[in-house]
């Protein structure tokens, strides 16, 4: 039999599955008994691993997981099967079968069963089942022998599998609501019916063990790293993991790494056709939820991307998507429901005040909308003169974007109390946007706080030669609507990473503004806004790096022109004491100088009156 890796890629032939289960692990592992195929199984070949053969693999038995091999149906053996893709390529013809893996029967088999809110075993089913995650102190690549491995006991099994729930659990609590493009927690089973989502799980519990004391978030890394390398399968659940690693890497501060995965997701993407309005149709398994979950896929990777772009001062490296035939999202609580309403394009949505039409569109599209907004202003090239037509015309789109809410999207919060994250959002990349349109033009000096530089490294703002007060004001205005987000009553941590990058932009128009202002001038109001986003960033730093970077580039600055002002005010201070000293000194050594001319007047009128 052959373990060389060639043997780690299954045939497209390959129509009978084997399964292998065994109730003990370690009594199979013992077994010498040899699979007829020659061929390594399901779990081994999508690890890239070299498989034993036997009729539990080491690597299986040491996990307690189900062993599955497939048998060619023609002997098939040899290097071609190397250009095999795990799953069909897509384009191929009407014969072909659906777009399952060949060893979906057994993923199928395993997750019907399960349930992410359920006991001990079905979390074991999930999480350490046919394509269950390694342990977490397991790198990728790293073969698993039952002679020497510490999973291999019952207990550890069920430990980690239970680190990985949690992860989940976190994962759904936590990140979900601020980049909702997966299915709902209780939808997620559905749509992972008949195909492998060992990569999609890994990056869920990548995002998901930052919140959660004591998980080692770098262990699920090398597995995600292995994925962008060599995608296992060319689908969107590979997009989708890739935008989640992207999201982590990103608040984990590694933005220049986070950007190139970005682009890559962007690639595939294109190349699978998620920019087609028939792909969710196709792809969607027949589940309004599932098909839903791919099209905000596509629209959540170009948010990201715009977000990316424009919050770190970045050129623009996304695909432009302003004629996008993507249907647009709906509202989370439809989402979540799996009651998916009509579905409407953004042409539609652009149109809406030109006809009769009433459509209640969702935070989500609004989100989508303000990307737009900020995607035309980064695609703009610099702007010279404050009365430049192109600034009112991107002014124009801003404008009309908050002018056009309904009175339903006016608050943060629904008629159930339900807190819109896709709202805040929205009105957070809005006010970033008019912050970098304006502060071009204004009259802020940015040389006090060049050295915030947690998520804008590259970034260099030139003032113009003209500035101009109305440009000053709107950058003032737009920082501050960005602290205000802060006293919204909602946890921090639930928020995007990307509030870390707006309230880091937010307190540099705040430090300019008060570097610049006169040394006796109203500044309580200010330095409270500083406090108010400096609070926000050391808060959020428990989960994110990038906002610990901040909090302490921002602080370091505060204190910097607190210092500055301090001493300026203590010098006009005493130079005003000192100069009021020198005049009345001046006034009385002038009054005790005795004047020759009076004393002789004085003297003539005495000698008169004698």
């Amino acid at each position: 039999m052959s373990n060389s890796e060639e043997d780690a890629t299954p045939s497209a032939d390959a129509d009978t599955v084997e399964r292998t289960d065994s109730p003990d692990g370690q009594a199979a592992a013992s077994s010498n008994d040899r699979i007829v195929t020659n061929s390594a199984c399901v779990g081994c070949r999508s690890k890239h691993l070299k498989c034993d053969g036997l009729r539990v693999c080491s690597r299986c038995a040491s996990q307690g997981i189900s062993c599955v091999y497939l048998k060619s149906r023609r002997g098939y053996r040899g290097s071609s099967a190397r250009g095999r893709q795990l799953g069909p390529a897509h384009g191929n013809s009407s014969h072909d079968r659906t777009d399952k893996m060949p060893y979906a029967s057994a993923s199928s088999s395993t997750i019907n069963h399960l349930s992410l809110s359920g006991g001990p075993s079905s979390s074991e089913s999930l999480y350490g089942g046919s394509y269950g995650y390694r342990p977490m102190f397991m790198p990728a690549g790293t073969q698993l022998s039952s002679k020497v491995s510490d999973s291999a006991n019952p207990d550890s099994r069920r430990s980690g599998s239970i680190d990985r729930q949690r992860c989940i659990d976190a994962f759904y609590h936590y990140f979900h609501g601020s980049h909702p493009f997966l299915p709902p927690r209780h939808h997620f089973l559905q749509v992972a019916k008949g195909r492998p989502t060992d990569h999609l799980l890994t990056a869920m519990c990548y995002l998901g063990s930052r919140y959660l004391t004591g998980a080692y978030t770098a262990s699920y890394a090398p597995e995600l790293e292995l994925l962008v390398l060599a995608p296992p399968a060319e689908d969107a659940s590979v997009v989708q993991a890739m935008l989640l690693y992207a999201l982590g890497l990103d608040g984990g501060g590694e933005q220049t790494k986070a950007v190139d995965i970005l682009v890559k997701a962007q690639h595939l993407a294109l190349k699978i056709g998620m920019n087609t309005r028939e792909y969710a149709i196709v792809n969607g398994q027949g589940s309004p939820v599932c098909e839903e979950s791919l099209r905000r896929s596509w629209h959540e990777l170009y948010v990201v991307c715009v977000m990316a772009a424009g919050f770190h001062g970045r050129r623009p490296f996304h695909v432009q998507d302003l004629k996008s035939a993507v249907p647009l999202p709906c509202e989370e609580r439809e989402f979540g429901t799996g009651s998916i309403p009509p579905l409407y394009t953004f042409e539609d949505f652009e149109e809406d005040g030109f006809n009769d039409e009433d459509v209640e569109w969702s935070s989500y599209t609004y989100r989508i909308a303000a990307a737009r907004n900020l995607d035309r202003i980064i695609l703009s090239t610099q702007f010279c003169f404050p009365d430049d037509h192109t600034i009112q015309r991107q002014e124009a789109y801003l404008t009309n974007w908050k002018l056009h809410l309904p009175e339903s999207k006016k608050a943060f919060y629904d008629e159930s109390g339900t807190f819109d994250e896709m709202l805040f959002q929205a009105h957070m990349i809005t006010d970033v946007s008019s912050i970098l349109l304006h502060r071009h033009n204004s009259r802020l000096e940015a040389l006090a706080v060049q050295t915030i530089t947690s998520c804008s490294a590259n970034e260099q703002v030139n003032l113009a030669p003209m500035p101009d007060n109305l440009h000053t004001f709107q950058t003032a205005q737009a920082a501050a609507n960005i602290s205000r987000l802060v006293a919204i009553p909602t946890p921090l941590i639930n928020h995007t990473h990307f509030f870390v990058c707006a309230l880091a932009l937010s307190s540099i128009a705040h430090l300019s503004t008060w570097s610049a202002l006169p040394i006796i001038s109203k500044e309580q109001d200010l330095k409270e806004l500083i406090r108010l986003n400096a609070g926000a960033l050391k808060a959020i730093a428990k989960i994110w790096p990038s906002s610990r970077m901040g909090f302490g580039q921002v602080t370091k600055a505060a204190q910097m022109i607190y210092a500055n002002r301090k001493d300026a005010a203590e010098d006009v201070f005493w130079r005003d004491f000192m100069q009021e000293d020198i005049m009345t000194e001046l006034i009385e050594s002038t009054m005790s100088v005795e004047d020759p001319l009076s004393d002789r007047l004085l003297d003539q009128n005495d000698s008169s009156h004698a």
